[in-house]
């Protein structure tokens, strides 16, 4: 019993999922001012190559990155004019990843690699006079001056024949097929420019009825479907490779846009709800109710539709915001969808603030940044990755490697303990001290049981060198170290230098005290000669006997009073009965010296053979010899023999 429960349970499955979305009773989820959606009437919208979508209200631009929504207002930059363009908004997006927005008979360029709209248009437009632009299926941007239309780079510049104006043009299968308001397509070799056919969907009652606005999508098997819209709309199909056109739909009520899916699902809406209509077979649905969370249902106000790559369905309105519908959404639909994830880089912060671009760390908005540059201080860094899977989002597993730290793959889902995987299939990835040089990180993402088979995000970290392990402090330490090296070896040299002039000084002090003993004793001789009363004839001194009288009294009278610091000039005249200045000639025409420096000699020479004797102080030796202070009598010594007397004393 229980196995024919399962098959039939199965069966009831398979045939749930054959069944296209809108015809099973679908819940459509609501995006409005609570979930942050900047403007309540939807214009346009469409799906990034990297899976963020691209929401367009009355009053700003919404980037939602499966989190959140991002909103620039359009108010903020001025737009600029396009005569030529009669319809609703219509968006582009062009390879150099800038997003166009035209809104009848103007145009506005956001730049989202910045996240920035773009002041100067005219001058990416290359063409002043342009009077509309389209942006084809290769991203190249073209520019429609009256009946000319230019390739934005300057490589193609056509001539379209007739006088109705161009309303959309594409390319595919290497031609470029232009779609004028009389109903026809102009069919150019985008290599030579050759006008290669001409075909007309209608008559001409049918071109005047008609003629008002156009919306081109491609589809499957190199076909193109077009809506166009005046008195009623009419929804057709153009084979590129048989040039035939075909008509799908005809309605007195308006199309506004159109959305056509792999396997020929297309999506038109309508005031009145929106149509699925399968292009291969013709079978189509028309508007129903749609159901909200609540159990409510709305029948209007459904103004654009756009399919992501999931398979879900996102309808904007008038002024209900976005309502969006899982592909996933029955009772039975507990599988995956099976598509290839890469994640996208959603946001960067430094420190703990935001990263935006243009800063000093990342040029680009995050989503388009391959590289980071970094001071050596800049941590924590956290990068913030995201899947742009909007059905069952937390059901993912994230591998990542950052070279340097991790060289190995580290696993991690919304089960991982560590918290990098949050509830919304959000991977936060923190990384701290990194050291200076180069890191890549990579990140894959999959779906719970799948393979890592989509794209890898790679991003580039550069940390910068900290300052004192730069060139200029590397130059700088350098140079300290030849300064040291010179300065210590001329402390070296300096030292050893001194250390000779030392040993030299020591020598020659040696000398001295030795030659000072030899003039001591010499002078005692002398004195001894002088004073002696019948000297030898070998020795005799060159003067009279009244003068070695004179002299050896003079000397006696200083020795007698050799301590005494208050003998002086005076009285030694005074004691030799002379007049001082007496006393000044008779010694200087004896021994050609003044009184005071006789006296001084004697106690000089009596201190000498003090401090040659030892056992006396510097002091003792000054106060016995009859100085009035050591100071003076080192002085004095100095001057006399050349040295101080301390080194006499301890070197005799």
């Amino acid at each position: 019993m229980k196995t024919y429960v399962t098959i039939i349970l199965l069966v009831i499955c398979s045939m749930l999922r054959a069944v296209p979305a809108l015809c099973r009773d679908t819940t459509f989820y609501h995006y409005g001012s609570e979930q942050g959606l900047r403007g309540q009437q939807v214009l346009q919208m469409l799906q990034l190559q990297d899976g963020r979508m691209i929401i367009v209200t009355d009053s700003h631009v919404n980037v939602y990155d499966g989190t959140g929504f991002r909103s620039l207002p359009l108010s903020s930059v001025r737009d600029e004019p396009i005569d030529l363009y009669k319809g609703q908004t219509h968006l582009y997006v062009d390879a150099e990843d800038r997003l166009w927005i035209k809104t009848y008979g103007h145009v506005r360029c956001l730049d989202l690699r910045l996240m920035r709209f773009v002041g100067d248009i005219r001058r990416l437009l290359k063409d002043s006079r342009a009077a509309d632009i389209f942006v084809d299926s290769e991203g190249c941007l073209w520019t429609v001056n009256g009946q000319f239309i230019k390739r934005n780079d300057g490589r193609l510049t056509l001539k379209v024949p007739g006088i109705s104006p161009v309303q959309d043009l594409d390319t595919a299968g290497g031609r470029l097929f232009v779609f004028t308001a009389d109903g026809s397509v102009c069919v150019y070799g985008t290599a030579d420019g050759r006008l290669e056919a001409r075909r007309q969907a209608y008559g001409a009652a049918d071109a005047a009825r008609f003629n008002s606005t156009s919306l081109v999508v491609q589809a499957d098997g190199g076909r193109f479907c077009q809506v166009r819209m005046g008195r009623g709309s009419v929804l057709l199909s153009f084979d590129t490779h048989r040039l035939r056109w075909t008509e799908l739909l005809r309605c007195d009520f308006p199309l506004h846009t159109l959305t056509v899916v792999p396997g020929g699902q297309a999506y038109i809406t309508t005031p009145r709800g929106y149509i699925t209509m399968n292009l291969l077979t013709g079978e189509r649905t028309m508007p129903r109710p749609l159901r909200l969370p609540d159990g409510t249902h709305i029948t209007t106000g459904i103004n654009t539709v756009c399919r992501d790559r999931e398979g879900g369905i996102w309808l904007g309105t008038y002024n209900r915001g976005v309502l969006y519908a899982s592909p996933l959404s029955g009772v039975f639909d507990t599988d995956e969808c099976r598509v290839r994830l890469t994640p996208v880089l959603t946001a960067v912060s430094v420190g703990g603030r935001p990263v935006s671009a243009g800063s000093r760390q990342m040029d680009s908005d995050a989503p388009f940044a391959d590289s980071l540059r970094l001071a050596h201080d800049d941590n924590p860094v956290t990068l913030t990755f995201n899947t742009m899977k909007f059905v069952r989002p937390r059901n993912v597993v994230y591998r990542y490697r950052v070279s340097g730290l991790y060289d190995q793959w580290r696993t991690v889902d919304a089960d991982t303990k560590d918290g990098t995987v949050d509830d919304r299939g959000i991977l936060t990835l923190t990384l701290q001290s990194l050291s200076y040089g180069t890191h890549t990180v990579e990140v894959q993402v999959a779906p719970h049981g799948g393979a890592f088979n989509g794209g890898v995000c790679r991003i580039v970290l550069t940390v910068a060198r900290p300052w004192w392990l730069g060139g200029v402090a590397v130059t700088g330490y350098f140079i300290l170290l030849i300064v040291v090296v010179i300065v210590s070896f001329r402390l070296y040299a300096a030292a050893t230098r001194r250390k000779a002039e030392q040993k030299n000084r020591e020598q020659m002090l040696l000398m001295r005290i030795q030659g000072l003993i030899e003039k001591c004793n010499q002078y005692e001789s002398s004195m001894n000669v002088v004073l002696t009363d019948k000297p030898d004839e070998a020795g005799k001194p060159d003067m009279s006997e009244a003068e070695v009288e004179f002299l050896r009294r003079a000397t006696a009278l200083v020795e007698e009073h050799l301590d005494d610091t208050s003998y002086t000039v005076e009285q030694l005249g005074r004691d030799l009965c002379m007049e001082r200045t007496g006393l000044y000639k008779k010694l200087m025409a004896i021994m050609d010296k003044s009184p005071q420096t006789f006296i001084r000699g004697i106690r000089l020479s009596k201190a000498a053979a003090m401090l040659a004797e030892g056992g006396r102080t510097v002091s003792e030796v000054a106060e016995a010899t009859g100085f009035s202070s050591a100071g003076y009598f080192s002085k004095c010594f100095q001057k006399e023999f050349g040295h101080k007397p301390s080194e006499h004393s301890s070197n005799s």
